[in-house]
């Protein structure tokens, strides 16, 4: 057993989003997002993009005692400003920036 870096855990969450077929993202033109190829290739267009724990305000509720506890949350919030590839009504490619709080479970997985 060991602990994650900051980097497994930014790619946990960068995979998680990048794998949804439809993003939760309010007043979007289309929630279906052009997906990446890899961290690898998100990461080296935006270095920038990501960071674990860079204090509060965050977008997710506090954590619960009894989580803690069982494990279901880690304590760690990873925040990512994704940028949302999608084609406009012209057929285009846009960017638009959307940023993302998760909790990370103790074994990784991002809630």
């Amino acid at each position: 057993m060991r602990y994650l870096s900051n980097e497994e855990k930014i790619r946990a969450v960068f995979d998680y989003q990048n794998s949804r077929d439809t993003l939760p993202i309010e007043n979007f033109p289309d929630p279906k997002h052009i997906k990446y190829k890899s961290f690898d290739e998100y990461i080296g267009l935006y270095p920038e993009c990501c960071s674990v724990n860079p204090g509060g305000p965050y977008e997710v509720p506090p954590t619960k005692f009894l989580d803690r506890i069982l494990g279901y949350d880690s304590g760690d919030v990873v925040v990512t400003n994704f940028k949302v590839r999608y084609l406009n009504e012209n057929g285009s490619l846009e960017t638009a920036e959307v940023r993302f709080d998760n909790y990370l479970q103790n074994c990784g997985k991002p809630r």
